[in-house]
């Protein structure tokens, strides 16, 4: 299934970065045919990948109680069929309960990771017979297994465009040698949250990826090996859900978590406001319960139990550009 995590190039008049990702409960997955064994593997594996999916994190299936689980997968799914591919490849489209898989999470311990999510700018270069070139939409092999990777990890990226622009401000041998201050240069034109990148070397018997991410101050290198495009995608997509859910995966903590977190929000004109705000917050993850304690003119004081840390929850809430700070002290601003 193709979610709209995958944004096109012909979407970049958004001025809003983070995506809200749909069909994070949505999985396919190949079966070779209709029985019911094979249906009863197939829903266990799409049971799988969805716990990663909304974790962000593949450690996830090593946890115990969602290993037991597995067994009654098919007690939480909401919607299941069968498609054919383009070849004909017969594949089985499971829809999980939302409530159902981050209940599950949560009692389990593990991190539930929001809809919304940054989006990721991706250059690759390729090495094909000695030389090195940009990877573009022509490279169907590359391209293909990198977004059916963050697809199936629930990233939304964006391609460049690998205009003259692009090939002015990023000539390949600067994406090669990953030369963090071209690429973020080149990055700006894009209306991205970080960025993706990476050189990738094949050979006759492996795949090679030596890149880089980098949102904000922090950039993170690494590389993979494996023996072929699909599992290289899927492994680099792993590296870099590790570490946006690591930042906003929200995992409920009493240590962590506040009841009573006071905040005043302005700018809630209307009651209409005033209901899209309460319904906002109360719908958030990181957040357990909103209170109204206040209401004066244009400003609601609330107070919210936070499942986590006030800074996580800030970062979060973030994304969605729905509040926005102010210089006043706890105190945010409604933005409808």
């Amino acid at each position: 299934m193709r979610i709209a995590a995958l944004i096109l190039l012909g979407f970049l008049s958004f001025t809003t970065h983070a995506v809200v990702v749909s069909g994070l409960h949505d999985v396919r997955v190949v079966v070779t045919d209709q029985s019911a064994a094979n249906r009863r593997a197939g829903i266990e594996q799409a049971y799988q990948q969805v716990l990663v999916k909304v974790s962000g994190h593949a450690a996830t299936l090593q946890n115990p109680l969602l290993q037991k689980e597995q067994s009654n997968a098919e007690s939480m799914v909401s919607q299941i069929r069968y498609v054919r591919g383009e070849q004909s490849q017969l594949f089985l489209q499971v829809s999980f309960s939302a409530s159902q898989i981050q209940a599950l999470l949560k009692r389990a311990g593990e991190p539930v990771w929001g809809s919304s999510r940054p989006l990721t700018l991706v250059w690759l270069a390729q090495e094909t017979d000695g030389q090195q070139r940009m990877v573009t939409q022509e490279d169907l092999i590359v391209r293909s297994a990198i977004q059916n990777a963050m697809e199936e990890r629930g990233i939304p990226v964006l391609f460049p465009s690998n205009d003259l622009d692009d090939e002015l401000a990023l000539p390949v041998e600067r994406l090669w040698g990953l030369f963090s201050q071209d690429i973020a240069l080149a990055s700006e034109r894009y209306p991205v949250d970080g960025y993706l990148a990476g050189r990738i070397i094949p050979s006759a018997s492996s795949w090679y990826f030596a890149g880089q991410f980098s949102y904000g101050a922090d950039t993170t290198q690494f590389s993979v090996q494996a023996p072929s495009p699909d599992v290289l995608a899927l492994q680099v997509a792993d590296k870099l859900a590790d570490t946006l859910a690591s930042r906003y995966a929200v995992t409920e903590n009493a240590e962590q978590s506040s009841d009573g977190y006071v905040i005043r929000v302005n700018h809630v004109a209307n009651f209409s406001d005033y209901q899209r705000l309460l319904n906002y917050l109360n719908a958030h993850i990181a957040i357990s319960n909103t209170r109204v304690l206040s209401v004066n003119q244009d400003e609601v004081t609330l107070s919210l139990t936070l499942a986590t840390s006030w800074p996580q929850t800030w970062d979060v809430l973030a994304l969605d550009k729905r509040l926005k700070e102010t210089d006043q002290p706890n105190t945010l601003q409604w933005q409808p």
